[in-house]
This record gives structure tokens, sequence and C-alpha cells, in this order.
């Protein structure tokens, strides 16, 4: 099966949406760090502080339409 994204891990991606929640903003940069295609195509992002600590792991559909699970990081 072809990969069914156009994004690869470790792209950089913007963020579609703002996330408030995990104080990300639309446009904030993140890095593609899974790509799935089961069971539906997805990718997961990581978006990081300026210090370079983990914000958030978000989950979207491959198109980023659809932002499909959010992971806020513990302190």
């Amino acid at each position: 099966m072809a990969n069914v994204t156009a994004h690869r891990e470790l792209d950089e991606v913007r963020a579609p949406e703002s996330l408030p929640t995990v104080a990300i903003k639309a446009g904030d940069r993140g890095v593609v760090v899974d790509v799935f295609e089961r069971p539906r195509p997805a990718v997961r992002v990581e978006y990081a502080d300026g210090e370079g600590q983990t914000k958030a792991l978000v989950t979207y559909s491959s198109d980023f339409t659809k932002t499909l699970e959010v992971i806020p990081e513990r302190a």
C-alpha cells in the first residue's frame, strides 16, 4: 500500500488551528513524529516551547482537516 500522506517523519508543519488547552496557536511550528496508515491515515505532530520542552502531541487526519487526539505534556 502506498503512503497515503504527503508528510514524513521529521517534516516541519504549521498548526492548522489554535488549541488553547495546550497553548498552541494557529501557525505554530511542529514536527511530524509519526505517520499512520491504519486504522486511518493520520500524522502525529509534536509541538514544543521556545526552550524545546514538549507542549503537546497532536494527531491530525493526514490532510490536517481534523484534529483526532490531543495529548498534553505532563509537567
